[in-house]
Order: C-alpha cells, then structure tokens, then sequence
C-alpha cells in the first residue's frame, strides 16, 4: 500500500463497518501516530473493542493483521499533516490542494491495481477479440472514458459504437447482426440510462461488461463481467470523488487496452504505427 493512502482506506472503509470497527476505525484515524506503539491488547483496552475485531479490520483493509496495520500507519505518520485526509476546502491555498489531489490519485491507483481481478480482465479481453463489434456508453464524465477507448481501441483497427444518444445505442444494439459486446461505465452502477441500456441487451443475448466502483450496484449485478474500480472517497466527498472516479476508471481502461495489445503485439502495433502515418499524412501541417 502506498504511504499515506491507509488512513484514506480506514476512512472510507468504516462507513459501511460494524459499530466496533467503526469505533475503532475513528480511534485509529484520531491516534494514528500513537497505534504503531501499542499492542493489540493495549488497542482494544483503549479503544473499547475486542482483539479479534482488531484483527478482522485489519485484514478488511487487506493487510496480514494487526502488525501490517502497525507498519502501514509507521509510514504514513511520519511527518504527515493529517489536514490532507480532509475534503477540499475553499480555503486551501495552492500547495495544499496540490498535496491533497496527489495523495487521493496515488490512494485511488493503488487501492484500484489491487482491486483489479486478473480473471475479469481477461475474460473482458477475451470477450472484446471476439466481438466484430463494441458498443460503450458512460454519461457525464464516465463519457470520457468512453471516448478514451473509443480513441484507443479504432486506432488498432477495431469497430467501436460511442454515442451517448441512447436511441441511437438501443438502435444499434436490436439490429447489429455482427456479434457484439456491451462496455458500460458508471462509477454508481446506478444510472438509469445505463442500466436501460443493460437490460436491453441482456434481453437480447448481448454481452454486458460493467465498469462501476460499487460493487452492490445493479450494474455490477446484471453484467455478465463485471470490473471494479476503487471506491476509495466517501461519496459525500464529491469534489474530490469526481476527480478520483475519473482517475480510476482510465486506468481501468489503460489496463484492459494494453492486455487487448499484448494478444497480437506485432500486429496491433503496426496498426498503430499505421494509423499515427495516416494522420501524420493528412492532417500534420506542410513544411
């Protein structure tokens, strides 16, 4: 786990936890420089909770228990401003919003890449070679994700639908005879257009691969594949959390995009080359 990012992971984490481990979560949080030099019995003595909801905290945070919890907050308590895990103020000047904004994107890479199952990104490649055709969709800033693959995956030579008119997409979707593989991207998994969308497809035998932070949302229930980014901002946070949501969701994209490349390296990047030539030809300015 990167430094500094644990507090950030404790925050977020305890507020779907249990009472004890929320509890303990916010002693943690109010004495992170103080925990790396207690034992667990001193913790659950001061904190008011069990041993044994100790060590199941610390392994929700994905650590080996209690004494990689010690080691993570060792790290990020030396010399630490515990001003940068508060939301974004109007107040901040430059500097503190730079710190504050590097240490969500480095939380929200890192708690994303291990999140990432391999199993699921592949079966998301597997299921993108085989299609003669991808339809994607994400409304509002999940769009631009959408357009970054779109960008990406054309330029290797695959046919890609984007449009975020849904009668355009549903169009699409009911009449392609070529076979086909829905992408849709929500952080929520609760947009209405998208989950339309899905339960069109489904509906007709299209595979869904679902893009989404929320892994209890019915984008993540109804898709065939479904891949989790992090969801590591509270979502009462939204400033920060749109900018982190974005964040993820690229480098989602970025992964499954170079593991497509990897299938047939040689010929994808002669495509590349290729396509760079073409508009190099076309479109660079004459000298």
């Amino acid at each position: 786990m990167t430094n500094n990012t644990i507090l950030l992971t404790i925050r977020t984490n305890i507020e779907n936890a249990s009472k004890a481990e929320k509890t303990l979560g916010e002693y943690i949080l109010k004495n992170a420089q103080q925990v790396p030099n207690l034992s667990v019995a001193d913790l659950s003595k001061k904190s008011g909770v069990s041993q044994a909801t100790i060590v199941r905290f610390s392994k929700n945070l994905g650590l080996d228990g209690f004494k990689g919890l010690k080691v993570e907050l060792a790290r990020s308590s030396n010399d630490v401003d515990t001003g940068l895990y508060d939301e974004i103020s109007p107040d901040d000047g430059v500097d503190e919003l730079k710190d504050k904004l590097v240490l969500r994107i480095q939380h929200t890479l890192d708690t994303t890449s291990r999140g990432l199952n391999p199993k699921y990104l592949n079966q998301t490649v597997d299921s993108f070679e085989k299609a003669n055709v991808i339809l994607i969709y994400g409304l509002g800033a999940s769009h631009l994700v959408a357009e970054d693959f779109t960008q990406k995956f054309s330029r290797i030579g695959k046919n890609v639908i984007n449009t975020e008119d849904t009668h355009l997409l549903v169009s699409n979707l009911l009449t392609q005879q070529n076979k086909q593989v829905l992408f849709l991207i929500s952080d929520s998994g609760e947009t209405q257009e998208t989950l339309t969308i899905a339960k069109l497809a489904k509906k007709n035998n299209v595979e869904v691969v679902g893009l989404t932070s929320n892994s209890h949302s019915r984008l993540a229930k109804i898709s065939d594949i479904s891949i989790l980014t992090s969801n590591t901002v509270p979502r009462d946070q939204v400033r920060s959390a749109a900018t982190t949501s974005l964040i993820s969701q690229l480098y989602a994209v970025d992964l499954i995009y170079y593991l497509y490349l990897q299938r047939d390296y040689e010929s994808n990047i002669q495509k590349l080359k290729e396509s760079h030539l073409l508009v190099e030809k076309y479109f660079s300015p004459k000298k």
